[in-house]
Parts: structure tokens; C-alpha cells; sequence
């Protein structure tokens, strides 16, 4: 004759007891995991805003010159309109003249129809039919008319002048090299050289050459 489970007495109720804290932990997992899965999504964290680099100030036909710390005059920057730009702290130059002179005497002279000089970096950009001079330390007890005759009389430059032309060259002014992705011509007194790159340090008197490169080199006379 079958029992009904109340006449079983505390037997289920054992076996209740044994089993709750199964179906209770089994619950609390459930549970858990619906928080987990039903928290938001940590939302990723919106972009920095980009700094404002508009230009803080435009100057038309404008100078400026630059100082050293013993206040010897280091180089001068001309153009018909410079746009400073805050956070970059470049100098945009339409039509740039940019004159400089070295410690040792050495010098350098740039023109551009656009250019950009960052500050920081020292590092001036010419694009548009750049032209760069860069000139050695006069030598002592000649003057400029015979340190250009002695050069090339037919341009007026300095005997030992390195000039490379191009529509686009990039000038380290703290490294003193001149280098460039786009086709250069490049002279030296009477010997002239076309390449498609070019990389020049002024300090070692290295010049690197690439792609084709062709031109004709004429020995200094004895």
C-alpha cells in the first residue's frame, strides 16, 4: 500500500533539506549570470577631440628674424603671407625667402613659391620651384667679387657653392642636410648633376645620388 509524502513523515523532508542548497546555488548562478549578461556594455571612450590647428594669426608681407642666444643674427624669414599654425607650430610661407648664417661662417640661402617652416623641428619645407644655396665660410682675405670669380662668374656664386634646384626639398636646419624624393638639379661651380632623389649633408660634404643620375663633373684647374 503506497504512502502519500505526508504520511512519509520527515523522510522528504530530509531529502528537501539535503536538496535546497543544490536548487539554491543553482538559482544564485542563474541570477549572477543574468546581471553579467544584462549589465550596459562599458561604452568605449570617446575620441580626444582634435586640437584646433587653424592658424592663430596671419601676417602679409612680413620679416621675421631669429636670434641666437648671444643675439647674433641666426636667419631671416621673409614672405608675402605667413599663417601661424598654434599646435603644429609651423610657419606657412606663400613666396619664401629664407636667408641663413651659421657659426662657422657658412650660409645658406632658400626660395620657394610655398613653404613651411616648423620650429620645433627646424625642419623647412620648400615646394614650387625651390632653390637652395648653400655656401661656405668666405675665405679670409678674399672678398665677395673675388670669392665669385673665382667661383662662377656667370651666376654670381661663391666658389664652393653647392645650388640644387627642384619642385619640392626638405631642409633640416638643425642636422644641415638637404634632401629630397622628387627630381634635383644640383651645381657646383662649373659641374652640374640631374637625379630623381637626393640627400645632401652639408657638414660631411656627402651628397647621395638616386635613380637616374646623369650629368657632367668638372675637376677644379690647377
Amino acid at each position: 500500500m503506497s504512502q502519500s509524502p505526508l504520511s512519509r513523515g520527515p523522510d522528504w523532508l530530509a531529502r528537501l533539506q539535503t536538496a535546497l542548497p543544490v536548487l539554491v546555488a543553482a538559482g544564485l548562478a542563474g541570477f549572477s549570470w543574468w546581471l553579467v549578461s544584462s549589465s550596459p556594455t562599458p561604452r568605449q571612450a570617446a575620441p580626444a577631440a582634435q586640437a584646433d590647428d587653424r592658424p592663430d594669426y596671419i601676417l602679409s608681407r612680413a620679416r621675421i628674424a631669429r636670434f641666437d642666444g648671444n643675439g647674433r643674427l641666426e636667419a631671416v624669414l621673409d614672405g608675402d603671407t605667413m599663417r601661424h599654425r598654434p599646435v603644429s607650430k609651423a610657419m606657412e610661407v606663400d613666396a619664401m625667402v629664407l636667408s641663413a648664417r651659421h657659426a662657422d661662417g657658412r650660409s645658406m640661402h632658400a626660395t620657394a613659391r610655398q613653404g613651411e617652416w616648423v620650429e620645433p623641428t627646424g625642419v623647412v619645407t620648400l615646394s614650387g620651384g625651390a632653390d637652395v644655396r648653400l655656401m661656405p665660410a668666405p675665405t679670409p682675405g678674399v672678398g665677395s667679387a673675388g670669392a665669385a670669380v673665382a667661383g662662377d662668374a656667370g651666376t654670381g656664386l661663391r666658389s664652393g657653392t653647392t645650388r640644387v634646384v627642384g619642385e619640392g626639398l626638405r631642409l633640416d636646419t638643425h642636422a644641415h642636410v638637404l634632401s629630397s624624393t622628387l627630381p634635383v638639379t644640383m651645381t657646383r661651380d662649373h659641374s652640374e648633376v640631374r637625379a630623381q632623389t637626393l640627400q645632401h649633408d652639408d657638414v660631411a660634404g656627402l651628397t647621395l645620388l638616386g635613380g637616374r643620375v646623369h650629368g657632367r663633373l668638372e675637376g677644379q684647374p690647377r
